[in-house]
């Protein structure tokens, strides 16, 4: 048994075969998806697809690349939203400094404070944070590590680092701050040599499974469109990396995701 706990399942590449979706899914043994908004719109769609699909949950949240269209009834509408029971986490939200904030001091300011206020609405709502990276591990850990600090100290793990594709340092600061990370499609590339060399020195116990579909299909479908029924070929990498069994990896990602989103 498998949970993809990062898939797109609003986005439009699904739109014509969701039931097919979740039924390859299914077969694959994927018997638990959590799909992430990026945005309000998104997260409307986002809700009313896990209201439609009993495997499907959903997670609402503001990903930095709305800034700075983000207003105050946006906030309060995601407020809402993160009310409405299958909504199991907040995100994904986080800092991106790869192209328009890069050499934008204010922009990367208004990101930080988008990115603090989705954490305090998660710390209000006790739910985990779904959490985005690019190019800003510095920023990224300065805040998560002050937000760690008025958290309860048995709230483990309290969000995930999405899409993990750091170094092994940056692994083990996420990891003693009380994050999960989350290994995609990227772990099966050939290129990705060094994040497997992290993945053999990170315990299972800190590790969940995702697509970020339709993105990062894994081998043999990279190129093409990605699904959940893909996350036992990420699975397979992991555990030949690990020295374990599959089934090993799937018992662990499994119990860590459902930990950590309080899945049934």
């Amino acid at each position: 048994m498998f949970v993809d706990s990062h898939t797109h399942l609003c986005y439009p590449d699904f739109a014509e075969e969701l039931p097919q979706i979740i039924e390859r899914a299914q077969a694959a043994k994927v018997t638990q998806i959590v799909s992430i908004a990026t945005d309000l719109e998104a997260a409307r769609k986002t809700l009313e697809i896990a209201q439609r699909f009993e495997s499907v949950y959903a997670a609402v949240g503001l990903h930095p690349g709305e800034v700075p269209t983000v207003s105050l009834c946006d906030m309060k509408e995601l407020a809402q939203l993160a009310s409405e029971p299958k909504v199991v986490a907040i995100g994904e939200t986080g800092l991106d400094y790869y192209r328009e904030a890069k050499d934008d001091a204010a922009l990367r300011q208004q990101q930080k404070d988008l990115f603090w206020a989705q954490l305090e609405l998660a710390k209000e709502r006790k739910l985990p944070v779904v959490i985005h990276n690019r190019a800003a591990e510095a920023d990224i850990l300065e805040i998560l590590g002050a937000h760690a600090e008025s958290l309860p100290k048995d709230w483990r793990p309290w969000g995930v680092m999405h899409c993990f594709s750091g170094d092994e340092k940056f692994a083990f600061d996420c990891i003693e701050l009380g994050l999960l990370i989350s290994y995609t499609g990227i772990l099966t590339f050939k290129n990705a040599t060094a994040l497997r060399d992290v993945a053999k020195k990170v315990s299972l116990d800190y590790v969940m499974l995702e697509t970020d579909a339709p993105y990062l299909a894994p081998v043999p479908h990279r190129g093409k469109r990605n699904e959940s029924s893909y996350v036992p070929l990420i699975a397979e990498v992991l555990a030949r990396v690990k020295g374990v069994s599959v089934e090993e990896v799937a018992q662990a990602t499994t119990a860590n995701a459902i930990r950590l989103f309080r899945l049934p």
